[in-house]
Parts: structure tokens; sequence; C-alpha cells
């Protein structure tokens, strides 16, 4: 059993280094034509670090000619494939840009839109490439709206818009966290134009009610009615949008607080 293991492994060992020799061999061959054939092979048995490596090398060399378009669609394949989701991007963007007119340009720019979208952060970091694979999946969706990619994509884009809307409202969050109340109120407004259909709008107005509560309960006397008005007010729009929001109870107790001084003060 042993001795059958180890002539397995030696086996093994044989093929790998008999591999990698022959992969040595290929990269120093001149010219392009058995480096092409053997980058093609490197793609096909997925292995995608050497079909990358030698469709880079290839690249310089096929440029202007008709190999030029197969060399850079797999060249930026294989560096997806690997999850260099930074550079599969450029490539499949050079790509398009030089070749616009090829039969792989739809399937290119969806993985230029699919390699964005694979950049795009976790949604407490910067949104900046969020936004940017949102404009790149929607732009392929509105050009190629019947594609085979297209059911995918949309999918993509609810996903992206998820994360982009949990960011703007921790952003917007973060002033009521900060006591920075009427910085809050401004903020969570323009959330809720921003995102009208957003499930965090139940929370928002509910801390527009808390913020302006807090601001009319630190104010001075002479600013207190028309501040607690504006606590009814939002209490009475938000109660009218989401009469079985979570935050009901929380809100009515500042609602009914609200009204009690507004009558002691019309006293």
């Amino acid at each position: 059993m042993k001795i059958n293991i180890i002539l397995l492994l030696t086996f093994i060992s044989i093929i790998l280094i008999s591999s990698c020799s022959d992969y040595r061999k290929i990269l120093k061959t001149p010219g392009f034509e058995k480096k092409l054939e053997a980058a093609l092979k490197y793609y096909e048995e997925e292995e995608y670090y050497k079909s990358s490596t030698l469709f880079q090398d290839i690249k310089p060399l096929v440029k202007g000619s008709e190999k030029s378009e197969i060399v850079d669609f797999y060249f930026a394949y294989s560096l997806y494939n690997l999850k260099q989701y930074e550079l599969s991007a450029k490539y499949f963007k050079g790509f398009i840009e030089l070749f616009s007119r090829s039969d792989k340009v739809i399937e290119a720019e969806y993985l230029y839109a699919f390699s964005l979208y694979k950049e795009s952060p976790n949604s407490n970091l910067d949104q900046s490439n969020t936004i940017e694979a949102i404009n790149a999946i929607q732009n392929f969706i509105n050009k190629y709206p019947y594609s085979e990619f297209s059911k995918g994509a949309n999918k993509l884009i609810d996903e992206l818009q998820i994360k982009l809307e949990t960011k703007n409202f921790e952003n917007a969050k973060q002033y009521y966290k900060t006591r920075m109340y009427k910085s809050a109120i401004i903020a969570l407004n323009n959330f809720e134009n921003d995102f009208p259909d957003s499930s965090y709008n139940d929370e928002c107005n509910y801390l527009k009610i808390v913020c302006q509560y807090l601001i009319a309960k630190n104010s001075f006397n002479d600013l207190k009615k028309e501040r607690y008005k504006k606590v009814t007010e939002y209490y009475l729009k938000f109660i009218d949008k989401y009469p079985n929001s979570s935050f009901i109870t929380e809100a009515e107790k500042m609602y009914v607080e609200s009204l009690n001084l507004l009558t002691k003060f019309a006293e």
C-alpha cells in the first residue's frame, strides 16, 4: 500500500515537473504562434495563471493584427477567472473600445460591469466603486435589454442599490448619533428624497421625530412652541405612511408629550 502511494506521488511529481518545464520552454519561444496555441490550451484547462502570462506576453506582438481580438479577450477573461477584478475591468473596457463590432463585445461589456460589481466594497466603506458599477450595469441593460445576461444584471443592480442605500442611511444616521440633530434632519430628508422606495424610510421618518423632539426639548422657551409643533407634524406624516411601524410606540410617546406641552403653551 505504501509503495503504491509513493509511486503515485512520484508519478504526479514527474508530471508537474514536466508541465512546468514545458511552460518555461513556451515562454522562451520566439514569435507568438506556439505561445497563442499554448495559452488557449491552458485557458481551456483552467490554468489561468499560465494563460494570462502567455496572453500578456503575446499582446504587443499581435497588436493591430487579426489575432489581437482573441488575445485581448482571453487575456481579460483569464484575469477575471483569477479574480483580479480591477485588472479584468480595465482590460475588458479596453477590449470594448477596440473591438466594438466583435461578436464577443456583449459578453465583454457584461464582464466589465460584473468586474466592477466584484470590486464594490462593503457598505461601511466609500461607495465610489459601487456607483461606477451601478452605472456600468445600467448602461449594459439599456444597450442589451434582451441579452442572456440582462436578468442577472438586474439582480446585481438591486444588490448594489441596497449597499448604496445602507451607506447613505448610515451617513445620515451618524449626525443623529453625534447629536447634530438639525443636520441629521436635513440628511434624513435628503436620504428620503434620494431613495423614496428604501426599506430604511420607516426608521428615517422615526429618527426625524426623535431629532425634532430633542431640538424642541433643548430649546429656549420662546422657541419651544414652534418646535414641538414640528414634532407633531413629523409624527402625523410618519403614522400616515407607516401605520404598522415597529417604532410607533416610542414615536407616540413623543407626540403625546408634545401635544400636552402645546396645550399648556396655548393656555
